[in-house]
């Protein structure tokens, strides 16, 4: 038991460190970008490095006798902690790096010139390649753009350095004679490693971006599969258009209902059994005039949203002979917004009766109505009758919920509207396109789209309220699907358009160095 508690012990203190570690190197940040995170890591680790080597480097100089570098390199590795706590404070890595590449540079630059570096020696020993190495460390901390800005205040001192050396100012010399030499060469050769660390860790970022890039195009390639997948397999008949108003996806339901296959319609306008009029159908007119379809259909709109999306219940003259139908349409649109297509559902809700058009009226208590669930309210507000469509869909059997108050199978939010409608329809008027939520008999919602229409006796008196249900169910969670579907591709395309535009930039910068 000992050495079972003795390795539970170990692992967890294994799991600290590591959880200590990975806070040290985010600076506690977790909830930035990717491309942030690892920015931070690389800052945190280039100063644990300086803070570490610069005290080092002090205590070479002191055992020399260099004391004025001593004090500066110990300067550096507090201003190096600093820098440290100034990212976890600001959260701020460019902020952040700019302060850490200065201290750097700063340090350096005082150092060379304090150590001959700026004498005819320390450019025969190309002391100078540091400056190399400030700029690759700049371009790989903020990025080319603050890169550029740090080389051209590279050059700035390179060339002030050089007006002074030709001038004939005299530059100070700390080091020894006797290792004067030796000290040069090293300082040459440890800056070259610097640059080749960099140029290894340059080739790493490509590889890495370009890793990254086939991983998302290969996860952005796998969830358009996956959406075209869903829409195929949906009940309802749905297609999708572009902005030129071709059909570009033509589900099997489509197929079914049409008899034409997808071969057939892809790449052309749309059938016209689903066209509301002569200007086409409703995603067809959602392409051409979104605010004016709001202004048309205002009367039919079931619902609509912030995205754009519309639903109407409206009558396809083409469709069967003519077609009662929720038909429900939404904006396809790239990561800028710009829309690019429409998808459009189509959900038969039965046959409008023959005629003039106008709602259906009933007789008496024959509400047993085809094709979908229908139940009538007498003017006590109890259910006294329920069509066996009703049995189906709630799951109440006609025995079970005559006399019982609708409002017990109503969801809470919905009641009192439901109370109000069926008020009015009391009073002689009917209407339509009303969205409740329901609960079936065993506690599983069902959204319902509802008609009310008034219960005429053979005197012409309101006898009751009859109310046509038609299940939207099914086509709330679909559209709702699509349109998250819709917001994660988008935001995947965003994500990808950056992390390409990083890879061109950083392949662009590698094909220059390597030309030069």
């Amino acid at each position: 038991m000992s050495a079972v508690r003795s390795a539970d012990s170990v692992d967890k203190d294994g799991r600290t460190f590591y959880h200590l570690i990975n806070n040290f190197l985010t600076s506690g940040i977790t909830s930035a970008s990717p491309d942030t995170i690892r920015r931070i890591r690389v800052l945190n680790l280039f100063e644990l490095v300086f803070v570490i080597a610069a005290p080092s480097l002090g205590l070479f100089y002191f055992y020399i006798g260099a004391y004025p570098l001593f004090f500066i390199s110990a300067v550096a590795g507090l201003l190096g902690v600093g820098t440290i706590l100034l990212l976890r404070i600001t959260r701020n890595p460019d902020l952040a790096s700019n302060c850490a590449v200065f201290i750097f540079w700063s340090t350096i630059l005082i150092i060379r010139w304090k150590t001959g570096g700026m004498s005819g020696d320390g450019l025969m020993l190309l002391s100078w390649v540091w400056n190399g190495t400030v700029i690759l460390l700049a371009i790989f901390l903020i990025g080319y753009k603050g890169g550029a800005i740090w080389a051209c205040l590279v050059f700035i001192e390179s060339g002030f350095c050089m007006f002074l050396y030709k001038g004939g100012h005299s530059f100070t010399n700390l080091i020894p004679p006797a290792i004067s030499t030796v000290y040069s060469l090293g300082s040459y050769l440890t800056g070259l490693l610097t640059i080749l660390l960099f140029a290894f860790l340059f080739a790493k970022e490509r590889d890495d971006a370009r890793m990254r890039e086939n991983d998302k195009l290969r996860m952005l390639i796998e969830s358009r599969r996956y959406i075209e997948s869903i829409v195929e397999r949906l009940p309802l008949p749905t297609f999708v258009l572009d902005n030129n108003h071709r059909v570009i996806q033509w589900n099997r339901a489509c197929h079914e209902i049409t008899g034409i296959a997808p071969q057939e319609i892809l790449g052309n306008r749309v059938w016209d059994g689903f066209s509301l009029d002569e200007e086409g159908s409703l995603a067809d007119k959602l392409l051409d005039s979104p605010a004016v379809l709001a202004e048309e259909y205002s009367d039919s709109i079931i619902s609509r949203t912030e995205s754009g999306s519309f639903s109407i219940d409206t009558l396809l003259p083409n469709l069967k002979g003519g077609v009662q139908a929720i038909v429900n349409t939404a904006p396809i649109v790239d990561y800028n917004g710009m829309v690019k297509g429409a998808v459009q559902t189509i959900q038969d809700i039965g046959r409008r009766n023959e005629g003039s058009g106008e709602a259906p009226t009933f007789a008496d208590d024959k509400v047993d109505y085809p094709g979908y669930p229908v139940f009538k309210i007498d003017m006590d507000g109890k259910i006294s009758g329920w069509n066996k469509a009703c049995e189906e869909s709630f799951g109440y059997s006609r025995s079970h919920i005559l006399g019982s108050n609708p409002l017990t199978i109503i969801s809470k939010p919905y009641r009192k509207d439901f109370q109000d409608t069926v008020k009015r329809v009391f009073k002689g008027e009917s209407l339509k396109g009303k969205q409740w939520k329901f609960y079936m008999h065993d506690g599983e919602p069902i959204y319902i789209l509802a008609g009310l229409y008034p219960l005429i006796s053979l005197s012409e008196k309101i006898q009751g309220c009859v109310v046509m249900c038609a299940d939207i169910t099914e086509i709330r969670l679909k559209v709702k699907r699509l349109e998250r579907y819709a917001v994660e591709s988008r935001e995947k395309l965003r994500k990808l358009k950056e992390s390409y535009d990083l890879l061109k930039s950083n392949v662009a910068s590698f094909i220059r160095k390597k030309s030069d």
